[in-house]
């Protein structure tokens, strides 16, 4: 829902047509977080992680992953950050009884791919 209001949330953002969108939320550290449902590793490439913090602190984590697709010519990484970072205030609303010193931290465009100005995947 946040990613297709964008252009509603963001000055200067044109609104996209959107042709898909995709919000994963993976669970980690703390307990329980190996019994949790999705708790495979999110974008998983040669054997790492590279969205995992090393600690997630004492009562674990979340990974959130925002996909976003459209058939436009234009990118949709706006869209997507929007979603994840609404996403993540959305778990904290849900979690802020249990600590209320919960960080959301790197949120962050990892990969991009097509659109004129090509694929671009982060280093």
């Amino acid at each position: 829902m946040a990613s297709k209001r964008t252009a509603d949330l963001i000055p200067l953002c044109h609104n996209i047509p959107i042709g898909g969108v995709s919000v994963d939320v993976e669970v980690v550290g703390g307990e329980g977080a190996d019994e949790a449902a999705g708790a495979e590793d999110v974008g998983k490439e040669n054997g790492s992680n590279p969205w995992r913090r090393e600690e997630p602190g004492p009562f674990g984590g979340v990974v959130i992953t925002a996909r976003v697709h459209t058939f436009g010519q234009t990118g949709v990484e706006m869209e997507a950050l929007t979603a994840a970072s609404i996403a993540g205030l959305t778990v904290y609303d849900m979690c802020k009884a249990v600590d209320k010193g919960m960080i959301m931290e790197a949120v962050r465009v990892v990969l991009k791919e097509g659109g004129r100005s090509g694929d671009w995947r982060e280093r």
